[in-house]
């Protein structure tokens, strides 16, 4: 059912944003099936990544810029700077590296005051987007069964939460990709995080479905539990 609503959605622009992007995600909500909003990867430009978020009904409402400094665009990096603002409620989540080490800044509206840590560098091993790079770079471990783990930046959190993503069992619909779930490594964490699942073309390794919590707050400012299609102008690079 999704599936078919993801690809008329698709059909129909999705949100209504008709710039030219290099990747498109439409994000439903698993229980009712409606479209909560659309998520457009900007044309990566000098190493820097844009992505739009607009809602169902055509306006924008948060936005995010990825900032790569490897000099290499079609490899990307795991570890992005990022800076992610919601125009809705202020909430603000930014990682960024500096003097050799990682600031995670973080603020929940903006009637609220600033969270700001310092990290050593080697504390982090995946930033935001950085995670479909470090699928790609460890796909065939993954693909083997290894389990991996590892440091996800949080700004929210102001620290990293060790996960890790292991191959599972596709639906019988999906039987010709590849399935990978991310849960916390932490047993005991484990009880009351959600887990996340991701399904990538087997042949291309791009991700074409997500669901899971989100790091787009809902129109109340809540965290929601979502379900992404995404769809690309190319199969090459990342987003």
């Amino acid at each position: 059912m999704l599936e078919l609503l993801a690809a008329l959605a698709i059909s129909m622009a999705g949100c209504g944003y008709q710039g030219q992007t290099s990747a498109t995600g439409l994000a439903f909500d698993p229980e009712n099936h409606s479209l909560e909003y659309c998520e457009y990867y900007l044309p990566a430009e000098n190493g820097q990544v844009q992505v739009l978020y607009f809602s169902a009904q055509g306006q924008l409402f948060a936005k995010k810029t990825l900032l790569d400094h490897t000099g290499n665009p079609h490899g990307g990096t795991t570890m992005p700077e990022v800076i992610q603002t919601d125009l809705r409620h202020g909430e603000v989540r930014e990682v960024r590296r500096e003097q050799g080490q990682w600031l995670m800044r973080y603020r929940k509206s903006g009637q609220t005051g600033w969270k700001s840590v310092m990290r050593e560098r080697e504390s982090i091993d995946v930033v935001d987007a950085g995670f479909d790079v470090y699928v790609r770079e460890h796909w065939q471990a993954l693909v083997r069964g290894d389990v991996l783990k590892f440091n996800f930046a949080s700004p929210m959190h102001g620290r990293a939460i060790k996960l890790r993503a292991r191959k599972v069992a596709c639906n019988q619909n999906q039987l010709e990709n590849t399935c990978i779930r991310v849960d916390v490594a932490q047993p005991l964490l484990r009880l009351f995080a959600g887990d996340l699942d991701l399904v990538y073309d087997k042949v291309s390794r791009k991700l074409l479905r997500f669901e899971g919590v989100v790091n787009i707050l809902d129109s109340r400012a809540q965290s929601q539990r979502l379900k992404i299609f995404y769809q690309y102008q190319s199969l090459g690079g990342s987003f």
